[in-house]
């Protein structure tokens, strides 16, 4: 990818995307976690007024997609960040997506997993479980789990997107979107009550609000829209190593907005788990390899077989 113009899309993206954890910590602040993820897809979905459905598309892989991707990934994500997950870390944690998605794609759609994927995916797990053992006071074990959680939810959404294939991304991303709010909002009136949900709109304030419109506007319509075009313009070996800045610039906004600083054990395993993203999604020799969009919150990441060049 050499047009200055798309490098700076790229950047752009890989920004909104690492700002977003600390849009959802504010976001946490006056929703419940699991009506934040209703109304962001319901917010979400009424771009469907404007977006055609995807034909191509199978209404059970939209259901897969909204099921894993959207309703597993984000009520297990919002729960782990609004009992304790600190929003650097979870940019971060959340990034454990990807060598669940290429196990999951070695498992369930017998691709081939190569000797460095193999390696990354040991370096990744073995970073989180340092983390995992260097947890400050402040990050529950629970927490963290959900958020890895997450993450594997994220994989198998992930693999009913690649079987979709979907033409249009942004298109199938909306009408998943559609989908999955209707029943966050019911598990959201079964688990939070009315009375919860009642209280959250009645004491709105400017902090919550804001949040809420960074992650539909900033994050999913502007980040994965710009996403979509470079994805149909370049190979992924051109642009999923980009997505490797996410979880620095969360730390580090995090650490500027909230003052949020990791413990010794927690960045040498943040350390570890990075390289090991690295050796994933970086483009090694010409081979069958899996295509990663790992965007932490916003939707319709794709895992694609292509053919990288080094």
């Amino acid at each position: 990818m050499r047009n200055p113009r798309h490098i700076a899309l790229a950047l752009a993206v890989v920004l909104i995307w690492g700002v977003n954890f600390i849009a959802i910590g504010h976001a946490l602040q006056g929703f419940p976690p699991i009506l934040l993820a209703a109304v962001r897809f319901a917010l979400t979905g009424l771009a469907v007024f404007f977006v055609p459905r995807p034909k191509e598309v199978r209404w059970y892989w939209i259901g897969g997609i909204s099921a894993f991707m959207f309703f597993g990934q984000y009520v297990l994500l919002f729960t782990g960040m609004a009992h304790g997950m600190p929003d650097g870390l979870a940019s971060l944690v959340l990034q454990s997506q990807a060598p669940f998605t290429v196990l999951a794609a070695a498992l369930l759609l017998r691709e081939h997993t190569g000797p460095r994927q193999g390696l990354g995916i040991a370096a990744a797990v073995a970073g989180l479980a340092v983390i995992g053992a260097g947890r400050g006071g402040n990050v529950p074990l629970g927490s963290l789990l959900l958020v890895i959680g997450a993450g594997a939810s994220w994989a198998l959404g992930s693999i009913c997107n690649r079987k979709a294939g979907a033409v249009n991304g942004f298109a199938l991303m909306v009408w998943a979107s559609l989908y999955a709010a209707p029943p966050l909002l019911a598990v959201s009136l079964l688990t939070e009550g009315p009375h919860r949900i009642g209280h959250a709109f009645a004491h709105l304030h400017a902090g919550p609000v804001l949040g809420l419109l960074y992650i539909v506007l900033l994050s999913t319509f502007v980040g994965m829209g710009a996403w979509v075009v470079l994805i149909t313009k370049y190979p992924a070996s051109a642009v999923a190593p980009y997505t490797l800045g996410v979880p620095p610039i969360g730390i580090l906004a995090a650490l500027i907005a909230n003052g949020e600083r990791m413990t010794a054990l927690e960045v040498a395993g943040s350390v570890v788990v990075l390289a090991g993203l690295v050796a994933i999604v970086w483009p090694g020799a010409k081979r069958k390899a899996v295509r990663i969009v790992p965007e932490p919150s916003a939707p319709a990441a794709r895992v694609e077989e292509s053919t990288q060049a080094a």
